[in-house]
C-alpha cells in the first residue's frame, strides 16, 4: 500500500487525505496542534457560541459542496436576503436592493445602479466601478472570498443568480464531517508538532517527512495550500441583545471592517438561554493590523451603541491568514493542493511513480 504524507490539517489537507484513504492508499496527515481544521476549527476551545473564523458564507456548486453531497452529509444552509446587507460611509448605512436579477426591478438606495453593477460583472469590469456601487460590489466579494475588492464572479453569484447562504453547522461542521470520514478510511493523524522538512533521495524524489527529529517514510508528499503573507484580524462577540438589526451584514468602507451577525439566520449557533435576544457577531478588519482593533471598536461604537455592556463571549484572532492558490500542482517533487483541487491531487499523488 502506498503511503502519502499530507502537510496541513485544514480543509485542503483533510480532503486530500480522504481522497487517498478512499482510493486504496494510506494517508499520513500532519498538523501542528489540535483542534484540526485550520481556519475551519473553533475560534476558541472554550467558546459555546458557534463562530466561524473565515470564510463565513457558503458557496453552492463548489467542489466542497459537491463532495459533501457525494459523502451523503450535505451542509444545510439558509439564504440571506440582500436587503439584510448594507454598506457604510460616514457612519450612514445604505441597504442593498431587496430584489436581484437582471430582469427584476430592484428597489432601495442602489436601485438605479444595480443593473449597471450586474452588467459590469458580466463584462468583467467590476474593478472599474466607482462610488457607492463599488462599495456594494466589494461587500458581495467579501462574502464570496473574503477579499475586499470587487469580484465579477461574486456579483454574478449574489446579485444576479442567487443570494448569499450561511452554513447552519458552521465551518466547524465541515471539518467535523471530513475528520469523521477520514477516520473511517486509512488515514493516520500526526498533530503534535510541526513538520521540519523533507527527506530526499539522490535523484531528488521526496521519500520521507521530517518531524521531531524523526523521519516517516512516504511515497509522495502533498503540501496543503499556503497562506497569504498579509493577515486580517477577527473579533468574535456573543452579545445579549440585537445590535445590528435590521441588517445582518455591514461593510464599513471607511474603516475596512466587515460585521456579520448570524443570530437571526442561524439561531442554532447561539446557546438556548440567549437564543431569543442575541447578536452572534463576527468582526473582520482588513488593512493595517496595527490599527485593526481600534477600527473594529470604532465601527461597533458607531453602529452598535452599548455593545460593551452586553458581552457574553469575546474572542480575538489577530493573525488570520487566508489560503492562496498554488502556482503549480507539482513542483520539485512535492504536490501542492488547495480546497478546489485537493481530492484530485490526492489521487495524483497516490498514483505517482
Amino acid at each position: 500500500m502506498r503511503r502519502v504524507g499530507v502537510v496541513g490539517d485544514g480543509l485542503t489537507g483533510l480532503i486530500a487525505s480522504l481522497s487517498i484513504g478512499s482510493n486504496g492508499g494510506e494517508a499520513a496527515l500532519f498538523g501542528r496542534t489540535e483542534p484540526m481544521g485550520g481556519l475551519a476549527s473553533p475560534v476558541d476551545p472554550d467558546a459555546t457560541w458557534l463562530f466561524d473564523r473565515v470564510p463565513i458564507f457558503w458557496r453552492e456548486k463548489s467542489h466542497l459542496h459537491r463532495l459533501l453531497k457525494r459523502m451523503k452529509v450535505p451542509m444545510p444552509t439558509r439564504q440571506l436576503p440582500l436587503s439584510k446587507l448594507a454598506v457604510i460611509r460616514d457612519d450612514q448605512r445604505k441597504t442593498l436592493p431587496s430584489r436581484s436579477g437582471l430582469l427584476r426591478k430592484p428597489t432601495g438606495p442602489f436601485a438605479s445602479e444595480w443593473i449597471q453593477l450586474i452588467q459590469a460583472a458580466r463584462n468583467g469590469t467590476t474593478d472599474q466601478l466607482n462610488g457607492p456601487i463599488r462599495d456594494a460590489a466589494t461587500l458581495l466579494s467579501l462574502l464570496w472570498n473574503c477579499q475586499p475588492k470587487p469580484n465579477d464572479e461574486a456579483v454574478i453569484a449574489f446579485a444576479w443568480k442567487g443570494h448569499p447562504k450561511v452554513p447552519i453547522d458552521g465551518w466547524c461542521g465541515v471539518s467535523g464531517r471530513l475528520i469523521t470520514a477520514c477516520m473511517q478510511t486509512d488515514v493516520t493523524f500526526h498533530i503534535d508538532g510541526p513538520v521540519t522538512g523533507f527527506r530526499r533521495k539522490k535523484n531528488g524524489q521526496v521519500d520521507g517527512i521530517k518531524r521531531k527529529g524523526r523521519v516517516l517514510p512516504v511515497d509522495a508528499v502533498i503540501q496543503a495550500s499556503s497562506r497569504d503573507k498579509s493577515s486580517l484580524v477577527g473579533r468574535y462577540l456573543g452579545l445579549s441583545g440585537q445590535f445590528l438589526r435590521p441588517h445582518s451584514v455591514l461593510w464599513d468602507a471607511d474603516r475596512n471592517v466587515l460585521l456579520v451577525d448570524l443570530a437571526e439566520i442561524a439561531p442554532e449557533r447561539v446557546p438556548a438561554e440567549h437564543r431569543q435576544n442575541a447578536t452572534l457577531l463576527h468582526c473582520l478588519s482588513f488593512g493595517h493590523s496595527e490599527t485593526a482593533a481600534s477600527r473594529i471598536e470604532a465601527c461597533l461604537d458607531a453602529q452598535c451603541s452599548g455593545w460593551r455592556k452586553a458581552i457574553v463571549e469575546d474572542f480575538t484572532d489577530s493573525n488570520i491568514r487566508l489560503p492562496i492558490e498554488p502556482q503549480s500542482g507539482f513542483e520539485d517533487g512535492v504536490f501542492y493542493a488547495h480546497v478546489d483541487n485537493a481530492f484530485a491531487i490526492g489521487k495524483q499523488a497516490l498514483n505517482h511513480e
